[in-house]
């Protein structure tokens, strides 16, 4: 038998060899079509279709192609971020990140989450997205997400208290001063069973939260536009603080605020221990601590307003809530930006909020507020709060300024410090933090 010639042994191989590479060559688009998608949240986010569920039908039926899976890990509020934080350090980032707005400043100066500004743009929705609430997702003019939901904050207030002190139930205060005389009035009838105004001056962020919604209404800031200053400590902010500690010197408010928890305050407005308090998820709340709470019940008992603002000052609240990031370490980032817009569309969002009982940021699902009535019959007092909202400066050094304002307001509260000196001291501390 004659052996091949060198020529055909030649052709033998190079075919074999392109053979090998076709392949090698269809096992690996196989293979990249196979996807895993790895989502961070809070837990309580899987207990609905809406967001991911939906999302996920959406997202595949746009890809045939692709073969997606999902992998869902859920967390608290602090372990969602150490959580994150050590999967980015270890090259293991998901692909999506659910991310406390006050958390951007942290995530972007660590280089953590993507620039999307240029997708945001493109995204059909953005538009709809309030133009309040698309400023709060940049930084430095860049976006860094979108949003899954909001709060705002309310006062809540005890129509029993109202009427057992001779109050009209359907007129709470509107501004500083109403709210002083109602409270003293309240308090000097029914204390110690019951007091007027509850307020945390506890060393939590809520405390913190309730001093700056009266900043604002005086037209203070928390720190100077460039973030470099505290700004907390100006004649607004000292007026700010004064109002609050003049609450605990009349009587209005009792001294035990000091201690406890703001949840405390909060559920003492539904177990008749508080007339006022400032909240979210007021009608949640009630219907967690008092069984069988009707919705007329309810609008008998209890009513929500917006919270009181300075004389001659704005209305004024805070909000928060979860933006969806992708983060630079994202294997597919592409897939996980068109898999955000489905979560946090419009149409998700609303799923997901009237479930749980959150706020929109959506322009289009601020005008439905028919549609939420069943989560909570005051909910058009919510939404008209949305323009009125302000939010803690996105900064990585932010839980350490607000632990100075806490410890300011506990001890004005106290009567260690003139409200003055104690937000002159935080202010100092602040400053020395936000120029390491």
């Amino acid at each position: 038998m004659k052996k091949p010639s060198l020529a055909i042994a030649l052709i033998i191989c190079l075919t074999s060899t392109q053979i090998l590479f076709a392949a090698g060559k269809q096992e690996t688009q196989a293979t990249s079509n196979n996807i895993n998608l790895k989502v961070y949240a809070r837990a309580y986010t899987y207990q609905q279709d809406d967001p991911w569920k939906n999302a996920e039908k959406k997202l595949q039926a746009a890809h045939p192609e692709l073969n997606i899976t999902f992998s869902y890990e859920g967390f608290g509020w602090a372990d969602l971020r150490t959580k994150f934080l050590t999967a980015a350090a270890g090259g293991e980032a998901p692909d999506v990140v659910m991310t406390d707005i006050i958390w951007v400043g942290e995530y972007v100066d660590g280089d953590l989450i993507e620039d999307v500004t240029k997708k945001a743009e493109a995204w059909s929705e953005w538009s709809d997205v309030a133009p309040l609430y698309q400023e709060a997702t940049k930084r430095d003019g860049k976006i860094y997400g979108t949003w899954l939901n909001t709060d705002v904050r309310i006062m809540a207030y005890n129509k029993k208290l109202f009427r057992q002190a001779g109050l009209d139930p359907d007129t709470p205060p509107k501004t500083w001063s109403e709210l002083r005389s109602m409270a003293k009035q309240i308090s000097d009838k029914l204390a110690p069973a019951s007091y007027g105004l509850g307020f945390p001056a506890t060393l939590e962020d809520e405390s913190a939260q309730t001093f700056y919604a009266y900043l604002f209404s005086l037209g203070g800031q928390i720190l100077t536009d460039d973030l470099k200053q505290a700004a907390f400590n100006s004649d607004a902010g000292v007026k700010a603080l004064t109002e609050l500690v003049d609450m605990v010197k009349t009587g209005a408010t009792p001294s035990s605020i000091v201690s406890g928890s703001s949840s405390d305050i909060n559920n003492g407005v539904f177990q008749d221990k508080f007339a006022m308090s400032y909240m979210t998820k007021a009608f949640g709340l009630a219907k967690d601590l008092i069984p069988g709470l009707t919705v007329e019940q309810y609008l008998e008992d209890f009513g929500v307003a917006t919270i009181p603002y300075a004389d001659g000052g704005n209305p004024s609240t805070m909000s928060g809530g979860y933006l969806l990031c992708v983060p630079t370490g994202s294997k597919h980032k592409d897939l996980a930006w068109e898999f955000i817009t489905y979560a946090a569309g419009a149409q998700s969002q609303f799923g997901y909020t009237a479930a749980r009982g959150y706020v929109p940021t959506f322009t289009s699902l601020m005008a439905r507020a028919k549609d939420y009535y069943a989560i909570d019959p005051y909910f058009s007092v919510i939404l008209s709060q949305l323009n009125n909202a302000h939010f803690r400066p996105s900064i990585p050094q932010y839980t350490e300024v607000a632990a100075e304002v806490q410890n300011a307001i506990q001890a004005a509260v106290m009567g260690v410090k003139s409200p003055k000196q104690a937000l002159d001291d935080a202010a100092r501390t602040v400053n020395q933090l936000l120029n390491e």
